[in-house]
């Protein structure tokens, strides 16, 4: 069984920048098709769109020994890409109707409700981001 994350990335930020700061969060290393490393236990696909979250980036594994924390690491490029990142967290209660979590690049993170657009996600205008305490 493989397991997965999915990020949406507010600004445009280079595959090269993503992959090295991955690899130093995630001690097993990641790999892309661009950039390949042997023995990566994260494989990371990379998608650019013209929504309002500019990028994805699609983490996956099939280590069972590999346990990855997608708030956590959603928070971390956050703060080192210097831009907002939007997931929708596994294991992370929300407060009724939200399913989604906004990480900001000061540490915050906020519940948001989303829309889907023609190419991508963006945040439903004119609704209440709850901040979160984690």
């Amino acid at each position: 069984m493989s397991r997965s994350i999915n990020l949406f990335i507010k600004r445009t930020v280079p595959e090269r920048e993503i992959v090295t700061r991955l690899n130093r969060e995630i001690p097993d290393g990641i790999e892309s098709l661009e950039y390949p490393k042997e023995r990566a236990a994260v494989f990371l696909q990379y998608a650019d769109h013209e929504a309002e979250f500019q990028q994805s980036l699609g983490l996956s594994w099939a280590s069972d020994e590999l346990s990855l924390d997608d708030v956590q690491l959603a928070i971390h490029l956050a703060n080192a890409l210097s831009t907002d990142v939007l997931l929708e967290p596994k294991y992370l209660a929300l407060p009724d109707g939200y399913t989604w979590c906004l990480a900001t690049m000061n540490n915050q993170l906020y519940a948001v409700d989303t829309t889907d657009v023609e190419d991508g996600i963006a945040l439903r205008p004119h609704t209440q981001k709850i901040l979160l305490t984690i």
